[in-house]
């Protein structure tokens, strides 16, 4: 019967779309009225089985959920990147970590292949699918469930009916991807460079029909929150998500810390023969009790690492050697050189890094090197395979962008530019503040910035938003070829410009450029400040010290930022100027300064708790320490409770929790 519904639901819902969004109905009302009262009879014989998209329950026939395609919803907890070992001595600095909080007798590891495809979280409510989500930024994510339900491997129905969340890649098949590319080619359509790209290109299709016919595959490896469903181990996890009919990745192997320099030389002669591409070896701690207790930085979990291998190695010959500038000033020294394949995609530059990289290897135009996609990413010369030339290529002393003398600080290797008015370096700022991760001004790419820039059109940041005076210089700025940007794309880009202006806090902190400030870090931030007003106000940052995962490099590149008055100056202008898209506007400041950690089993789910915490001006970790303010505590609490009770943490259940909130 459970099946029954769902059809039933999925049928009406196709319709209702085709009705309200198409406007080209395929049923007749007669045929369409009595498919929803059967649904409805049933719905109330079973409301046990009832669909959470049932059109039954929602307003206009629940065709809004077919408007917010590919619209960006916020993970209920983040989904953070990997950190990465590239080689065994890195593995040991992990088990270390490892070692520090867990007992060794208990330390054992889970080893799973890293598929090169696209993170998803699904959604199941009751035992229907209600959504899917991409990574996004970690924090936010595309809706793609339409698109999702085409993925043969993901069931729409699970034989579990508590709410659950589980995740794990997307992907296309080596055989799936060879097919594409013929197909694609026989149509005289551009082919995808890799599967993953494929894969990529696929998920986010308009047509669902595209998708279907692609036959993407799907293996899930994570449960969110698996203590709350009574699994304890990684192995238990992945048994358990069989068990449901969810599909799992059937290579899987536990280790004891002893094995895994075998394990990952082993798993290096047989990741190429795998039907999907593999860039790597997760490894995992095999008991989920401690993965809290590890925490996690800004970016990544401190339970789990990938191994990643350089398998993918190409020579070629250097025929030029440039230095670049970027917006802090950095040098950075980079090679041109013969084109050469690595991992399916044809690479014409690759990094040197820095002069230090180059004088020891003893490098210039003309030599062989060896080159990788380090992490198969970024390429990279990794050595001098024959050397063709007798001088190693001379530093660089000046600046290419402005002439100025470089400059080199103790301890570090890097060269600086450290002229505030040097061109490259303003160029490069700007292009990072309009940038998709940043402020998102769609249209306001490298080259036009560079052009604007050269001009006199803009010169800092906040020229930007002035920009709409200037509308007929904008219109015939040169671009590449000696084409006018045209009055069109100038409209447009004006149209841009002005949406910016509506933008989290979050966003507008990152897209300054500081070193050592990335998203997930000013979304922490944002957390506790609100504006620029709130950080210049703050003079010592002393609430910035208290963020967890925020640490002194942090800090201080803010405070060295803002000891400059021109920097000072922007941050209120930008204040002035911006509309701040508060996503945790708060209720009340009652919990302001105060830090809670959350753990055993609540009447509610955890984000219940999170949500008023922080909508109440206070901040949630993951671990206790001696700056947690409180312990709100559940039943089956475990070793939380035991150290706060240990450190003199005031401990809370949930009626004394919300006595607080009275």
């Amino acid at each position: 019967m459970k099946q029954k519904i769902s059809e039933l639901t999925n049928l009406i819902n196709q319709w209702n779309y085709e009705y309200f969004i198409l406007n080209e109905p395929t049923v007749s009302d007669l045929e369409y009225d009595k498919a929803l009262l059967e649904l409805e009879r049933l719905e109330k014989e079973f409301p046990q089985f009832i669909h959470p998209n049932s059109p039954t329950k929602k307003v206009g026939a629940n065709y809004n959920a077919y408007l917010s395609k590919f619209t960006k919803v916020k993970h209920m907890q983040p989904m953070l990147s990997l950190g990465k070992a590239y080689s065994y001595d890195d593995v040991e600095k992990f088990i270390s970590n490892i070692e520090q909080v867990v007992p060794t007798e208990e330390i054992q590891f889970s080893l799973e292949p890293k598929i090169d495809g696209l993170s998803i979280a699904l959604h199941y409510q009751n035992g229907y699918l209600a959504k899917a989500l991409t990574r996004g930024d970690g924090v936010e994510g595309e809706d793609v469930t339409d698109n999702v339900f085409q993925i043969k491997d993901i069931p729409h129905i699970i034989d579990y009916s508590n709410d659950i969340e589980v995740r794990g890649e997307v992907f296309m098949s080596k055989n799936q991807f060879n097919t594409l590319k013929t197909q694609m080619s026989q149509e005289g359509k551009k082919i995808p460079s890799n599967p993953r790209n494929a894969a990529s290109g696929t998920l986010r299709q308009k047509d669902s029909e595209v998708v279907k016919q692609r036959s993407l595959s799907c293996y899930i490896y994570e449960i969110v929150e698996p203590l709350k469903h009574d699994l304890n181990t990684q192995k238990e996890v992945l048994a358990f998500l069989k068990k449901i009919n969810i599909p799992i990745n059937p290579y899987m192997q536990i280790v004891d810390s002893e094995e895994l320099p075998d394990k990952i030389e082993d798993f290096a002669e047989i990741k190429n023969k795998f039907n999907y591409d593999v860039d790597g070896l997760v490894i995992k701690l095999n008991n989920l009790k401690y993965w809290e207790r590890l925490g996690k930085t800004a970016k990544f979990p401190k339970h789990s690492v990938a191994f990643k291998y350089d398998v993918e190695q190409a020579s070629s010959i250097i025929k030029n050697i440039a230095v670049s500038v970027g917006r802090t000033g950095k040098v950075t020294y980079i090679a041109d050189i013969d084109p050469v394949e690595l991992n399916q995609t044809l690479v014409t530059r690759a990094t040197l890094h820095n002069y230090n990289f180059i004088e020891e290897l003893k490098i210039n135009v003309g030599d062989e090197i060896a080159i990788i996609k380090a992490g198969e990413i970024i390429p990279k010369i990794i050595a001098l395979t024959h050397k063709n030339t007798e001088n190693t290529f001379k530093k660089v002393l000046s600046c290419p962008s402005c002439l100025s003398q470089l400059v080199e600080y103790e301890g570090i290797v890097d060269q600086f530019c450290t002229n505030q008015n040097c061109e490259e370096k303003q160029v490069n700022k700007i292009y990072h503040f309009a940038s998709r991760k940043a402020m998102n001004i769609v249209g306001m790419g490298l080259e036009l910035v560079r052009s604007l820039y050269r001009a006199k059109i803009i010169e800092k940041i906040e020229d930007l938003y002035s920009l709409e005076t200037k509308i007929q210089e904008l219109s015939n700025i040169k671009l590449k070829g000696n084409v006018n940007f045209g009055l069109l794309r100038a409209q447009k880009l004006l149209i841009n410009i002005k949406k910016s202006k509506n933008v989290s806090f979050a966003k507008v902190l990152f897209a300054l450029g500081l070193n050592h400030l990335g998203s997930r870090a000013a979304i922490l931030i944002a957390q506790k400040y609100s504006s620029f007003a709130d950080l210049i106000n703050d003079r010592e940052l002393d609430l910035l010290k208290n963020i967890d995962n925020i640490g002194p490099k942090t800090v201080n590149s803010i405070l060295d930022y803002m000891s400059d008055e021109n920097n000072v100056q922007l941050m209120k202008f930008l204040d002035i100027n911006l509309n701040y898209i508060n996503a945790n506007a708060t209720k009340s400041n009652i919990f302001a300064g105060k830090t809670f950690v959350i753990t055993g089993t609540l009447s509610y789910a955890r984000e219940h708790f999170v949500a008023i915490i922080e909508a109440n001006g206070g901040n949630v970790s993951s671990s206790v320490s001696k700056k947690t303010s409180y312990l709100l505590a559940g039943e089956h609490a475990g070793s939380k409770l035991d150290k706060a009770k240990s450190l003199n943490i005031q401990i809370l259940n949930e009626n004394e929790f919300n006595n607080l909130l009275k």
